[in-house]
């Protein structure tokens, strides 16, 4: 979410970050492997709300390798 904010990109969001509301959902178009492993919770909140396989919420996926080329999008942009 911060880098989505950071470059200039709308990410909605109800919860603050805090990861319940699936909101901010994205899908990951490319670069999957240079964000942080999904947790139980993400997990949990994005199979309670239909969640694609390629889909990750922005406020819980952290960017691990800044030098890597990420695509993301998601339907509300």
């Amino acid at each position: 979410m911060a880098c989505c904010l950071a470059a200039g990109l709308p990410v909605a969001s109800s919860c603050s970050g805090r990861g319940s509301c699936s909101l901010c959902r994205v899908r990951v178009l490319r670069g999957w492997d240079a964000l942080s492993p999904m947790d139980g919770h993400e997990l949990e909140v994005l199979l309670r709300n239909g969640a694609a396989p390629d889909e990750r919420l922005s406020c819980q996926a952290r960017v691990t390798d800044v030098q890597a080329d990420i695509a993301i999008t998601t339907g509300y942009w």
